[in-house]
């Protein structure tokens, strides 16, 4: 999604120029959240291409980038071609953690061959035996069950923490998560981690950290994370810190090579740190202004982040850079179906608000923070104290 963007960001600036897009996939850009969310819920699979072949583009699909050399302007990619470039653009992304142990039947869901994968094992499947074990209790796993059991398919969630999105939300708000799901019929397993799998006969085995095996599921499909592929850039001396070091115009210390989306570390002036993000409007935002600067633009990136998702029929949108270790105001819903807020606080400022079920609210909180004066702003105080009264 980056690269698409970027390519955008290049044709809003220079109509004409000469863009190649060398991408590991086979597939040239296109949408990744309808891969956990919409393509289950009967949405057509056409809905996810970004168009990025019509914008003048040369894309080269199968190909993996292994090599960059700075003083000759050139990469290789892994078919042994060699690609000159004016400027570059590292939008390498990240690649997905794996079992510790053997994971035959394993799907990691992050590409589209993912997704298809998954789909035709549960088609032919098929009836009653269409059954899931799902591991991972993250945005990704929490989404994937809910849309799953909407089509009547049995869903088996693992996760090593007490409650789904513990290292995202409020202890109070991973409870009325776990019981939302379970009202879905999703089947938790809390505090469960998954450390292989077995094949068998009838489907496959999850080995969980205590040892014990599960009973045979028909697919076992995993999200539990992923790590910035920062390889190419670190082997050609280039500043990483978790993610590719940018400063505010994506630019790395190479002033010929930018990077942008998941594999970007960029400063914040609301935390004053290096930040990391993998949401889809930041993929597209810094893909965008990468593009641009990569013409000669004057671009500044300092986003206040902003993150949905819908899980069954609950939606949770994220603001700003919200951390467990952060105070924190709740306002709880009344039911897990009701309305609810909760707001963040670090060193006297608010460092970032989640809000519970209350679709159109984040526009107006994000304006305010957006603001940098959100503190002293009468509206942002009302605002809060309104929902968390």
């Amino acid at each position: 999604m980056a690269a698409d963007a970027a390519v955008r960001g290049i044709r809003s600036q220079d109509p004409d120029g000469r863009i190649v897009l060398l991408t590991e996939e086979a597939h040239p850009p296109y949408d990744r959240p309808p891969l956990s969310k919409g393509l289950w819920a009967g949405e057509d699979e056409s809905r996810v291409w970004r168009g990025t072949e019509e914008l003048g583009v040369q894309i080269e699909t199968g190909r993996r980038v292994v090599a960059l050399d700075r003083d000759a302007q050139q990469v290789r990619d892994d078919l042994d071609a060699e690609w000159e470039y004016d400027r570059l653009l590292l939008a390498t992304g990240s690649r997905v953690r794996r079992l510790q142990g053997p994971d035959p039947g394993v799907i990691y869901l992050r590409t589209l061959d993912d997704y298809r994968q998954l789909r035709r094992r549960l088609d032919a499947a098929g009836g009653n035996g269409r059954t899931v074990g799902l591991i991972g209790g993250g945005f990704i796993g929490c989404e994937l069950a809910g849309v799953l059991v909407e089509g009547e398919i049995e869903v088996r969630q693992y996760f090593p923490e007490e409650a789904p999105l513990a290292r995202v939300l409020p202890p109070e708000f991973s409870r009325l998560l776990a019981e939302y799901l379970e009202s879905l019929g999703v089947e938790l397993h809390p505090g469960q981690g998954v450390t292989s799998t077995e094949e068998v006969e009838d489907g496959w085995h999850l080995r969980t950290d205590d040892g014990a095996l599960s009973e045979p599921v028909a697919a076992v499909a995993a999200g539990i994370g992923a790590n910035p592929r920062t390889e190419v850039a670190r082997d050609a001396g280039l500043p990483v810190d978790g993610g590719i070091v940018v400063d505010a115009g994506l630019r790395t210390r190479d002033p010929r090579i930018f990077a942008a989306g998941d594999v970007a570390r960029f400063p914040s002036s609301m935390t004053g740190q290096l930040e990391l993000v993998a949401h889809e409007e930041h993929a597209n935002e810094s893909g965008m202004l990468a593009g641009q600067a990569m013409t000669g633009a004057e671009v500044c990136y300092d986003p206040l982040p902003y993150f949905y998702s819908g899980i069954g029929g609950l939606t949770l949108e994220v603001l700003g850079f919200p951390s467990p270790e952060d105070q924190v105001e709740r306002a709880l819903p009344e039911a897990i179906t009701g309305s609810g807020l909760a707001r963040f606080r670090r060193q006297g400022r608010t460092s970032g608000v989640l809000i519970w079920n209350r679709p159109g609210r984040a526009h107006r909180i994000r304006r305010l923070l957006a603001s940098r004066e959100a503190e002293s702003d009468p509206e942002f105080r009302e605002l809060l104290a309104t929902a968390l009264d």
